[in-house]
């Protein structure tokens, strides 16, 4: 909001709507960042290690103003299928399972690498659908996460592609990254996308979504899966819809802004913002 454009007041009303919106966002200690298969990778699912490079940098940085993060990363199964050519013979969920498997080393030991330029950590966390469904196992993530994030360790979690099938699975790695985001009473989750938040019926962004405006955002959300991924905007609505009337901020961006997650963290209007909606 800038300009004076702001509904019910002038320029005043719109500077300290600003500075106290700024002043919110620098505040948040925790966040949750999701960042999708078509963002990270190339075409063919290759990882593209440049812009991994970029997001592991504004992650450090973020962490070195003391916000605690959590990363929730897809591009395993496409990783795994840019390395490795397998034979029709095998059944499909097979086949994901080894492309998981073996695109999942390459996925951590990228990550791993480009941390360690900056002297942190990375630790692996693999979840399934069980793991939000038992007490116990439930209980043992949120310790897991608690004990890393104290530490100088970035928690990088993707699905269990490995053992996930069918029930297990979730609908995407949206959906992980909001359970993950409630289950950590995160501040704020950062989706990054690869359009630039979500739309209206003329190819505008929505900058901020309120109880005033939810339903007619959701009539300009359509189905529309992103390439080499289970997910798309409808599912990424959903799960901002969900955090935001549980008190959470949700920001759907383009995840190949340039510093993006900064203009985030400071407050830059970027992409569609759920703000926390009334119960």
């Amino acid at each position: 909001m800038s300009g004076g454009q702001v509904r019910g007041g002038g320029k005043v009303d719109a500077y300290l709507y600003e500075r106290y919106d700024r002043h919110m966002i620098r505040a948040a200690q925790r966040i949750v960042i999701k960042v999708g298969t078509r963002v990270l990778s190339r075409e063919g699912g290759a990882l593209d290690v440049e812009f991994l490079a970029g997001l592991v940098e504004q992650i450090v940085a973020l962490r070195k103003r003391g916000t605690q993060v959590v990363l929730v990363t897809s591009g395993a199964v496409g990783s795994g299928r840019s390395l490795l050519k397998l034979d029709d013979a095998k059944l499909e969920v097979v086949r994901k399972q080894i492309f998981a498997a073996v695109g999942q080393v390459a996925l951590m030991t990228t990550y791993a690498a480009l941390f360690a330029k900056y002297d942190f950590l990375c630790a692996q966390v693999l979840a399934t659908k069980e793991d939000f469904r038992d007490e116990v196992h439930y209980a043992n993530m949120q310790n897991c996460f608690e004990g890393l994030l104290l530490d100088n360790v970035v928690p990088v979690v993707n699905e269990n592609d490995v053992v996930a099938t069918t029930e297990l699975l979730f609908t995407d790695n949206d959906e992980l990254a909001g359970l993950v985001a409630e289950q950590l009473k995160a501040d704020r989750l950062v989706i990054l996308t690869g359009t630039d938040g979500v739309l209206d019926a003329d190819g505008r962004t929505i900058p901020t979504v309120t109880d005033a405006n939810i339903a007619e955002v959701e009539s300009c959300v359509h189905p529309n899966t992103s390439t080499g991924g289970r997910g798309g905007m409808v599912s990424k609505f959903k799960v901002a819809r969900e955090l935001s009337a549980k008190g959470i901020t949700v920001h759907i961006v383009n995840g190949r802004e340039e510093d993006v997650l900064m203009k985030v963290a400071d407050g830059v209007a970027t992409g569609t913002r759920f703000t926390p909606l009334s119960v």
